[in-house]
């Protein structure tokens, strides 16, 4: 028997859910849909060594206001934390040395002592004469952000700063990603300021936040889901687990949504997805499968583990690092000390005993084997330590396919497309993972948007 809804919300992250939720308050009839057993998507906790710890995302950014107004909507304000430390470090072929002043890899000064201790004095030099050139007045606007990088600053920042940022943040390699998809306005900046170091350090002050530009919760950003949860319950949402959309597409005037236990029919459909899952369940809608198609998303395994290891104490990667390609004897891609970056991670595990968090996936491939990851990981923080330590005390790897949405070169294209289509098809809407950036505010942000033809 096919049941009706109003609305039906297809995918469970945190998308699905903001976008369920504010249907809900719409007043109308509204249910969600999500593949697997559990809800938040990339957003998961799990317990690591008796603590209930992130294995997906663990921060929020500050300097969009999407999260910090969900977070007070959810009634959680009392439980943001600031982070312990935020000095991150860079693992180049020379050593670890601490993180530039940057934007997403791109120095707000090349001749700061951080660069220097990064490509020496030499490139330094070569970096700061390249960018006091006269900035040309117009761009292609399919630029990569590694072609600017290097045109203004050349190939050793680009290689040893913005490669392993990029790489860490978007699990993209700069000389594949649109620059103004991935950095929006930064060739009107340059223009405007008359070099990309002036660019960059004028958009990083843009938002005005001395300090972290991140923030969390106690006990973890999961604490978001749960609540999210809580509150769809409380407005009547039917929210169903376990539950596969196969097929959305037109029926008369409304929407037909099958899965592999039945079909649904409604008056207007939300598809939150990342792109590869949306295009896929959309194919039979062809002005929205073609666009979605075209989009490029990638893989990711955040490995975690708690360890016994007093050299960690002293924090000596700071709150964690970005690793370059070129550093040999590395497979991860970034690391993050969770019990160093976060106070209230360290004092729930006690003096001696620490979380780490290591990332794989370079160019959004994974290209180690998911059974030797574990003694990859260990070897890898041994590297990292310089020393040897003693068997992870619990672990857990988590692995998010099409987790991230990567701006190659035609993204921007692609989302324009999109969302002339989306605007011609009553209906329907998608809130597609990092379409309107990656991380929480852009999903947030995204989700609402979504929900705008409801309201109407």
């Amino acid at each position: 028997m096919t049941k009706r809804h109003d609305v039906v919300i297809v995918g469970g992250g945190v998308a699905g859910l903001v976008a369920a939720l504010e249907a809900s308050h719409c007043g109308r009839s509204v249910m969600l849909l999500e593949a697997r057993g559990r809800l938040g998507g990339a957003v998961q906790g799990v317990s690591l060594g008796g603590v209930t710890v992130d294995v997906g995302a663990e921060s929020y950014a500050i300097t969009r206001p999407d999260t910090i107004e969900l977070i007070e909507q959810l009634g959680l304000t009392s439980q943001t934390v600031e982070t312990r430390r935020s000095d991150s470090r860079l693992v180049v072929p020379t050593g670890i040395l601490p993180m530039p002043q940057a934007l997403l890899g791109i120095p707000t000064d090349p001749l700061s002592p951080a660069v220097v201790a990064i490509i020496g004095e030499e490139a330094a030099i070569v970096a700061a004469a390249l960018d006091a050139e006269p900035v040309p007045d117009q761009w292609d606007p399919q630029l990569t952000l590694g072609a600017l990088v290097r045109k203004r600053f050349g190939d050793q920042v680009a290689d040893l700063i913005t490669t392993p940022v990029v790489g860490g943040v978007h699990a993209l390699h700069p000389d594949l990603a649109e620059a103004e998809a991935i950095s929006p306005g930064i060739t009107a900046a340059m223009i405007r300021h008359g070099g990309l170091a002036k660019a960059a350090a004028a958009m990083r002050s843009a938002s005005g936040i001395p300090g972290s530009a991140v923030r969390g919760l106690q006990g973890g950003m999961s604490t978001l889901v749960t609540a999210l949860v809580e509150a769809l319950h409380a407005g009547g949402v039917d929210v169903r687990t376990d539950v596969t959309a196969l097929n959305v597409n037109r029926e008369g005037a409304q929407w037909l949504i099958s899965t592999g236990s039945g079909s649904y029919i409604a008056d207007d459909v939300v598809v939150a997805l990342d792109a590869r899952g949306a295009a896929k369940i959309l194919r039979e809608v062809t002005q929205i499968h073609a666009p979605l198609g075209r989009m490029r998303v990638g893989d990711v395994v955040v490995f975690a583990a708690v360890v016994q290891c007093t050299a960690l104490d002293e924090d000596p990667l700071g709150s964690g690092a970005l690793i370059a390609p070129s550093a040999h004897g590395l497979h991860a891609k970034a690391i993050t000390h969770s019990s160093s970056k976060w106070a209230w991670v360290r004092n729930a595990y006690g003096p001696g005993r620490h979380m780490i968090r290591l990332s794989y996936g370079r160019d959004g491939v994974i290209q180690e084997s998911l059974n030797e990851l574990p003694a990859i990981a260990h070897a890898d923080l041994e590297f990292l330590l310089g020393t040897a330590i003693a068997p992870f005390e619990d672990s857990y790897l988590a692995r998010w396919n099409g987790s991230l949405l990567a701006p190659r070169v035609g993204h921007r294209a692609a989302v324009a497309e999109l969302q002339a289509a989306l605007a011609a098809t009553p209906g329907l809407s998608v809130a597609v993972s990092g379409m309107a950036g990656n991380g929480l505010a852009g999903t947030i942000g995204q989700a609402r948007a979504s929900i705008a033809g409801v309201r109407n």
